[in-house]
């Protein structure tokens, strides 16, 4: 199974999960779960019809779970003002070039904040 996972390791993790509560709101198709010992799992795209998540990962380390709900939570940020439009035929790598530097960097303050919520240091 690797690496011991640590009640400190669970501990931050889920501290990790519980900040993006307002990105699990935003989506209405995701969430976290504490899995135990196992870490938590990370749940995307669920399927009213077939009653499943379409993809799940499980993550036992704080930063990277922070990381993967940070991209999702940016994605989704840049992406919803298009979203049905030409201008989301160019891809978020493009969009989120084309942002002003002040919205990038408030985007910049806003993932400090989640940080700070979540009790982690910048890498």
């Amino acid at each position: 199974m690797g690496e011991k996972y640590s009640k400190e390791d669970h501990d931050k993790c889920k501290k990790v999960a519980e900040v993006f509560q307002e990105l699990y709101d935003m989506l209405g198709d995701t969430c976290v779960l504490d899995a135990g010992e196992f870490g938590f799992v990370y749940l995307t795209y669920y399927r009213e019809q077939k009653s499943c998540f379409d993809r799940n990962k499980v993550y036992r380390n704080a930063e990277e779970l922070f990381e993967a709900l940070w991209d999702e939570w940016l994605y989704s940020e840049v992406m919803q003002p298009v979203y049905g439009t030409e201008d989301a035929e160019a891809g978020f790598e493009e969009i989120y070039r084309k942002l002003p530097d002040e919205r990038k960097q408030e985007y910049a303050v806003r993932k400090q904040q989640f940080m700070d919520l979540a009790e982690l240091n910048p890498e």
